[in-house]
C-alpha cells in the first residue's frame, strides 16, 4: 500500500503539470520578493529631501538665528510670512516666538515632527520637519506636496516593478523552454533516426527525461518504430516471395521458349523471339521492383565514401554509347576540376546509367545527350552537379514532378513502344536521398530536358 501511495506521489510530481505549476509558483514567490526587497530600498534611499532643498532650509534656519539674535521679534514674523514656506519658529513649549496665529492642523502635525534626514515615508502629505536652533528653539518647516519625494517615488517603484518582473519572467522563460526543448530536441533526433531506417533506437534510452508525459510519448514512439519495422520486414519478405516465386516459371518459360525456338519453322521464330523478349522484360521489372522496394525502404546497404563523380560518370558514358541508335550523339565533358564528393559507388553508377538510358529512350532518333559538371550552392551550401541534358520535346512543367514517381508514364514523353518501366527515375531520386543529396528537373530553353544531381562534397 505504502509502496503504491509513493508510485502515486512519483508521477504526479513528475507530471508536466506539476513541473509547471512548480515553476510558475517559483515566478510569483521570486517577483514578491525581489518587490518587496526593492521597495525597501527605495524607501531608505529616495523618501528623503533631496539636498537642495535640506540647503535651503538649512539657510532659513540660519537667517531665523539671526533674527532671534537681534530680538525684533516683529521683524522675525515678518520674515516668516514672506518666506515661501509655512513655517514657524517655535520656543522649548513649542509656542511660537511671534504673535503669529497657528493654524490647528500645524499645531496638531507637531507631534510628528520630523527631523531634516529622516524618512519622510511614501504618502504624499505635508509633512514638519523640525530644524533645531540656540536656546532649545526650533524652526518648523512645512514641506509643501509638490516637493515631497513620494512623487518620484512612485514613478520608480512602478517602474521597478516592471523591470523585476519582465527579468524574473524571461529567466523562467528560457530555463523552462531549455527543460522542454531538450527532451524534445533528443525526441526529434531519434525520430530522424527512425525515419533513416534506423530501428535499433530506443527513444525512452535516448530522452532521459525526468517528465512522465514524454516518457509516455517516447514509449509510443517504441511501439510505433516496432510495429512499422515488423510491417517493413513482413512487407520485404513478401516482395522477396512474390519476386522469387516468379522469377522461377519465368526462368524456365524462358528455357522452354529458347528449346522451342529451335523446333518452330521459320515463320514462327520472330514469334518465339517476341515471347522471350516479353519474359526478360518481365524479369527486368522485378529486378527493378526490388531495386526500388530496397531504397524506398531504406535498407539499401550504403557506403558513403569519397569517390570521383566523373570517373564513374565517364565508365558509364562510355558503356551507354553501346547502346546509343545510329543518329544518336553522347558527349561527355570533363569537369577540369575535382570531383571529389561523398557517395556510394553502386548507387552512383545506377543514377547515371538510369539517366543516360532514359535520354536514349525518350529524347528521339536524333537526340543529342551531355553529361558535364559544375559546383552548385544550395540553401547555403555547396555542392557538385552531375547534369545529363537532352535536346528532345522535354515534358510539361506542370508534370515534371511526376517523372519521379514510381511507374509514371508521361503521355508526352513516354509511351509502351519506348519501353522501361517507370522506375528508373524514381529509383534516381530514391539514391540520392539515401546518400543525402537532392535530384532537380527542368525544361531546357532550347528544347529538351534537364536533370541534375546534387551530391555532397567530400571533406
Amino acid at each position: 500500500m505504502l509502496a503504491q501511495k509513493f508510485t502515486q506521489w512519483r508521477q504526479h510530481t513528475t507530471s508536466l503539470a506539476f513541473q509547471l505549476f512548480s515553476y510558475m509558483s517559483g515566478v510569483v514567490l521570486c517577483i514578491l520578493l525581489l518587490q518587496t526587497a526593492t521597495e525597501q530600498a527605495l524607501i531608505r534611499t529616495m523618501l528623503v529631501l533631496p539636498e537642495p532643498v535640506k540647503q535651503q532650509m538649512r539657510d532659513l534656519a540660519s537667517q531665523a538665528s539671526v533674527l532671534i539674535e537681534s530680538g525684533d521679534m516683529d521683524e522675525l514674523a515678518d520674515w516668516e510670512n514672506a518666506q515661501p514656506y509655512y513655517l514657524f519658529v517655535l520656543d522649548k513649549s513649542s509656542q511660537p516666538l511671534t504673535h503669529r496665529n497657528m493654524h490647528p492642523h500645524f499645531e496638531f502635525k507637531l507631534k510628528f515632527l520630523r527631523e531634516l534626514g529622516a524618512n519622510l515615508g511614501e504618502r504624499v502629505a505635508k509633512p514638519l520637519i523640525g530644524i533645531p536652533l540656540a536656546n532649545k528653539n526650533t524652526l518648523v518647516i512645512q514641506l509643501p506636496s509638490e516637493l515631497h519625494p513620494a512623487h518620484r517615488f512612485i514613478n520608480y517603484l512602478n517602474g521597478s516593478k516592471i523591470i523585476i518582473a519582465l527579468t524574473i519572467l524571461v529567466l523562467f522563460s528560457i530555463i523552462l523552454a531549455r527543460k522542454l526543448q531538450q527532451p524534445l530536441n533528443r525526441l526529434r533526433e531519434a525520430s530522424h533516426r527512425l525515419a533513416q531506417g534506423d530501428f535499433k533506437v530506443s527513444v525512452v534510452s535516448e530522452l532521459q527525461s525526468s517528465t512522465s508525459e514524454f516518457n509516455e510519448l517516447a514509449q509510443d514512439f517504441d511501439d510505433m518504430s516496432r510495429q512499422i519495422h515488423s510491417l517493413a520486414e513482413k512487407q520485404k519478405r513478401l516482395i522477396r516471395d512474390v519476386s522469387h516465386e516468379l522469377r522461377t516459371p519465368l526462368a524456365r518459360q524462358n528455357l522452354a521458349l529458347h528449346l522451342l525456338k529451335h523446333k518452330v519453322s521459320d515463320n514462327s521464330v520472330q514469334l518465339v523471339e517476341r515471347l522471350e523478349q516479353e519474359v526478360e522484360d518481365m524479369d527486368g521489372l522485378i529486378a527493378e521492383i526490388l531495386t526500388y522496394s530496397q531504397l524506398e525502404n531504406a535498407r539499401y546497404e550504403i557506403e558513403l565514401k569519397p569517390v570521383s563523380l566523373e570517373s564513374y560518370a565517364d565508365s558509364q558514358v562510355e558503356q551507354s554509347r553501346l547502346e546509343l541508335k545510329e543518329t544518336q550523339t553522347l558527349n561527355f565533358w570533363s569537369a577540369g576540376m575535382p570531383t571529389q564528393v561523398l557517395a556510394d559507388e553502386r548507387l552512383v553508377v545506377r543514377c547515371v546509367r538510369n539517366l543516360i538510358t532514359n535520354s536514349i529512350k525518350y529524347a528521339g532518333e536524333e537526340a543529342i545527350i551531355d553529361v558535364l559538371f559544375y559546383p552548385v550552392e544550395h540553401a547555403n551550401k555547396p555542392y557538385m552537379a552531375l547534369v545529363v541534358q537532352d535536346n528532345g520535346k522535354g515534358i510539361a512543367d506542370n508534370r515534371l514532378k511526376m517523372v519521379f514517381e514510381p511507374f509514371a508514364r508521361l503521355e508526352s514523353s513516354r509511351d509502351k513502344k519506348a519501353g522501361g518501366y517507370g522506375l528508373g527515375l524514381a529509383i534516381v531520386q530514391e539514391s540520392m536521398q539515401l546518400m543525402g543529396g537532392m535530384v532537380n528537373a527542368r525544361n531546357r530553353k532550347g528544347g529538351g530536358l534537364h536533370i541534375e544531381l546534387l551530391f555532397n562534397l567530400a571533406s
